[in-house]
């Protein structure tokens, strides 16, 4: 896990990016936790499973309620 404080992210800014990767930093003030900090690719990449994660749930919650098609019904409403 990456921790720094503001004071050490603010010194890494520059290089910032290349240090991060697809792992967020967190960032401490006071010793108290503050901020995370990612980059924009891995912030979209989190978002993207965060999407498909609830597709998913409700899939499951159709299946649940049984609100489903047959493969032929939903290949005749295409």
């Amino acid at each position: 896990m990456n921790i720094a404080s503001i004071s050490d992210m603010k010194a890494k800014a520059a290089n910032l990016r290349d240090e991060l990767g697809f792992e967020p930093m967190f960032v401490t003030q006071n010793g108290r936790e503050s901020l995370v900090v990612q980059t924009h690719e891995a912030y979209q990449h989190q978002q993207e499973k965060m999407a498909f994660m609830e597709l998913v749930i409700k899939a499951q919650k159709d299946i649940e309620q049984g609100s489903t098609v047959s493969m032929n019904e939903l290949l005749d409403s295409i």
